[in-house]
């Protein structure tokens, strides 16, 4: 696999991994992310087995994954599979594809997509700008927020009131949640997995928002971010 693809990777993984480092409140978020929070999070769930899939050289199953978490309007999937298409993993390079995906991805001005975007008009051809925004706009039709962010909402709201709607239903600090962590079993509070930062969809994007409009370019070496100088941004 390229090493180039390095340049976004681990960044991409999941969002609660950079606010764990940021924010007192991690450890709250990466707990709720084991105790179920993922089956009713699509948007982080695909794009995790996708990031599975690559680290086993499965390219074609991290883009499937990646696309499925795209059309729940998850933009670092969408990222990925820009740079999957710009670098050519296993498959014939796609720049028009792989500028059509990072336009998509950076439509709600993430730093990290805006540039790459960018990036990536600056080196098509000519010839090809008008084949890369129709491709875009095909793209956007299907994956971007217009349509994205209703599939995403019904989600969280269904997910909320199977939860509601359960034995667990109370909103008291007194329910506990067990949950398997790596074969150990663990506990948190019902009040907690009911956050409605994870759970209102307005809500849900802005908590992604506080992570991904921090990120900017940089490089990763065996799953540790850094950041860099927009100076040392070439792959």
């Amino acid at each position: 696999m390229p090493s180039a693809l390095l340049l976004l990777p681990l960044l991409l993984l999941l969002p609660p991994l950079v606010i764990a480092a940021e924010r007192p409140s991690g450890e709250d978020d990466a707990a709720v992310i084991g105790a179920g929070f993922m089956d009713s999070h699509p948007d982080m769930m695909y794009r995790q087995w996708g990031v599975n899939a690559l680290r086993r050289n499965d390219v074609n199953g991290a883009m499937d994954n990646f696309r499925l978490a795209a059309r729940y309007a998850d933009k670092p999937a969408q990222g990925y599979l820009g740079e999957m298409y710009w670098y050519g993993v296993e498959q014939p390079r796609n720049p028009v594809m792989a500028y059509a995906w990072m336009e998509v991805a950076a439509e709600r001005g993430y730093p990290l997509f805006v540039e790459l975007r960018n990036e990536y008009w600056a080196t098509l051809p000519l010839e090809q700008h008008d084949a890369a925004r129709a491709q875009a706009s095909a793209l956007r039709a299907e994956y971007g927020d217009e349509v994205a962010r209703p599939r995403m909402a019904e989600v969280l709201r269904k997910g909320r009131r199977e939860m509601t709607g359960s034995r667990v239903g109370s909103m008291s600090n007194n329910v506990d949640i067990v949950y398997m962590d790596g074969g150990i079993s663990r506990t948190i509070k019902a009040d907690r997995l009911y956050d409605p930062k994870y759970w209102d969809p307005k809500q849900y994007e802005r908590w992604q928002d506080e992570t991904w409009m921090k990120i900017r370019r940089g490089t990763v070496e065996v799953g540790v971010p850094t950041q860099s100088h927009p100076t040392d941004s070439k792959p």
